[in-house]
């Protein structure tokens, strides 16, 4: 799924991050440039990800984007007024 979406949407894998707490999610860890695992996550799943962010209950999806993916995050290029709204 995550490459089908790298492709779709045009983002090089290493790019996307994915965050996930079951063993079902190692598999898109592996092909994502950045892979988050809950704090709930059992510990196979979270040696297996590139960074641990704190449980479900204790705000882990805010804190895994605030603390790992904001920081890394490049802003997109502003394109000119008459490259926005030209029809290709």
């Amino acid at each position: 799924m995550v490459e089908r979406l790298s492709q779709y949407y045009q983002i090089p894998l290493e790019q996307i991050a994915t965050l996930g707490d079951g063993a079902n999610d190692v598999l898109m860890f592996q092909r994502s440039g950045l892979s988050i695992a809950m704090g709930n996550a059992s510990e196979e799943v979270q040696q297996q990800a590139t960074r641990v962010t704190t449980s479900n209950e204790d705000e882990g999806f805010a804190r895994a984007v605030e603390e790992f993916i904001l920081p890394r995050a490049v802003a997109a290029p502003i394109l000119p007024p008459a490259v926005q709204g030209a029809d290709h």
